[in-house]
Parts: structure tokens; C-alpha cells; sequence
């Protein structure tokens, strides 16, 4: 970071930067954190945000030199990815689906197997007209704002526990000019249901499955920072939000209509296990872009 100097009227500047040397600084000061590609991805996501520069513009701007302002948001920043906050809640920011949502420590991070998630309901709603789809366990509202971006048509509904995290997604939902209906419900609620008088054609999810014994084994960027509720079950019950989903699915699908989660692979065959004794039938399922088994699809 660069050192103060002083102008013959005794004011202190911040000497000059060009992004480029600011990237390298920032890529030594996570290296501790980061292996060496990874701190470099992080630098230079940070390094769009804080310049305003996109990916493909901000290797032609290398050598510009960052602006005083710059420099004093770097200078409040970067100590705070060093310490292991994520970027994405650093800068406020996140991409899905080709797409920029706005994140808190409310809500999870989206990452790109949610984004195969929905590349799986888009083909499952392919052809319906003005489906109707509830995306259950929010969070930011990517899965729901997405949806609802790319089939205009549909009627998106969404719910989520945590009144902080509803009031991102609604905020995600209005800077995209989506029309998604939002509601407060506790999955495993079926007396009071937000949607009474709405049947669905596709209930959607990525609720919480990673046990909790697996705590320890995770980057603590990620453990000390991004919110427990939406990622950890208890060891005695991991399959709980499947259970009570098999149940929504019960209660609210239409018939013929599909539950689509995102999953731990450890509990596949006592999932589906779980969902037949629910009445769900043609269960199958997927592995993810990396070769893990990741989803779970079931038709009521």
C-alpha cells in the first residue's frame, strides 16, 4: 500500500499506484489465505469492482494509476480480504447466470453448481406456459430472480426464513425488474403455507445439507463468514430439509409437477429413499460439472 508523501503546502498525498502493482500487493497480502491462482482470482475480481472495470477491460488499464478515492477504499479493504472475508462481501457483489446480485453476510454466496440447478429447471419448464414455480430457501434470490428473468411468462414465488435475507432478495428482484412474490415460511410449516391457494408446477431448492461435523474441514472464509443457518444440518438429522421439501412437494405440486434440490452426495440413496415413502416417483439423479453427484430431481 502506498506511503504518504507531503505537497509544499503541507498536505499528505498517497503516493501513486497503477492497478496493476495494486493486483500484485493484494495477491501477496492473500497468499497466506489463497493458493497462489486462487488469490490472484481474488485480487482481480476485487480490483474490477474497486475501478469500475470489467474483466476483459481492466488488463488494457494496467498501468493507470487508482484515484485518491480508490486508494482510501482500498486502504479500508483489503485488510478486510487478507483476514479471510470473501470478496463477494467485501465489494457487495456476486455473479450468477450471467447476472450481478447484490449480497450481505445474510445470505450465501451463489456459486456456479446453483447455476446448473437452474439450467435443469429451465429445460424441466421448457414449453409449459405460465408455469408456476416456488424457489424455497431463497436466500439472495438468485434461483428465483433468474427463473423469472428468463421465462418471463412464469409466476415465481419465493420464501425464505431470515427476514434479512428476504429483504435481499427483493432488492436483487427489483434491480432486475423481476416480478417475484416473496413470503417468510419456515419449510417445515405445512399448517401455515404463504401460497395457500397456489399450486406449483416446479418447487425448486438449495437448502442447507453440509453436516455439521464437516465444519472443520471447510475454508474458514467461508465457516467464519457466510451465514451457518443456510449451510449446516445437524449430524443426527442431515436429511431434514429434504423431508420437510418431500412434504411441500406433497402438499403444494400440481400433479406432474417436479421438486428440484441441490444436494450433500453422502445422503442420495436415503434421500430418495425419503421421497418415495412421500410420493414422489421417477426420481433421478445428476452429477455436476465437476463429476459430483449434486442434484435430485422427483416428479409428484
Amino acid at each position: 500500500m502506498g506511503l504518504a508523501r507531503h505537497s509544499r503546502h503541507g498536505r499528505a498525498n498517497v503516493t501513486p499506484l497503477t492497478i496493476q502493482d495494486s493486483i500484485q500487493q493484494a495477491i501477496t497480502a492473500l497468499q497466506p489465505l489463497y493458493d497462489p491462482r486462487e488469490a490472484a482470482a481474488v485480487a482481480k475480481y476485487y480490483h474490477e469492482s474497486l475501478t469500475g472495470w470489467d474483466r476483459w477491460a481492466l488488463p488494457l488499464h494496467y498501468g493507470d494509476e487508482l484515484s485518491e478515492a480508490q486508494l482510501q477504499r482500498r486502504k479500508q479493504e483489503l485488510p478486510l480480504l487478507a483476514e479471510g472475508t470473501p470478496v463477494q462481501y467485501v465489494v457487495g457483489k456476486a455473479e450468477f447466470y450471467g447476472r450481478r446480485f447484490q449480497v450481505t453476510p445474510d445470505v450465501l454466496i451463489p456459486r456456479p453448481e446453483t447455476e446448473e440447478l437452474v439450467q435443469g429447471a429451465l429445460a424441466a419448464l421448457a414449453g409449459r406456459e405460465c408455469p408456476a414455480v416456488w424457489d424455497v430457501g431463497t436466500g439472495s434470490g438468485c434461483i428465483a430472480v433468474t427463473i423469472a428473468a428468463e421465462l418471463p411468462g412464469a409466476a415465481v414465488f419465493a420464501t425464505d426464513i431470515s427476514p434479512e435475507a428476504l429483504a435481499v432478495a427483493r432488492e436483487n428482484a427489483m434491480r432486475h425488474q423481476t416480478a417475484v412474490t416473496f413470503g417468510q415460511h419456515d419449510m417445515r410449516d405445512l399448517t401455515t403455507l404463504p401460497f395457500p391457494d397456489q399450486r406449483f408446477d416446479l418447487i425448486i431448492s438449495n437448502p442447507p445439507y453440509i453436516p455439521e461435523r464437516d465444519r472443520q474441514t471447510m475454508h474458514r472464509n467461508v465457516v467464519e463468514h457466510e451465514p451457518g443457518l443456510a449451510l449446516f444440518v445437524p449430524d443426527e438429522d442431515p436429511l431434514w430439509c429434504y423431508r420437510a421439501l418431500a412434504a411441500l412437494a406433497a402438499k403444494t405440486l400440481k400433479p406432474g409437477g417436479r421438486l428440484m434440490v441441490e444436494t450433500y452426495h453422502q445422503y442420495h440413496e436415503m434421500l430418495i429413499q425419503q421421497w418415495k415413502e412421500n410420493g414422489l416417483r421417477h426420481i433421478t439423479e445428476q452429477d455436476d460439472i465437476n463429476g459430483r453427484a449434486r442434484f435430485v430431481m422427483g416428479t409428484l
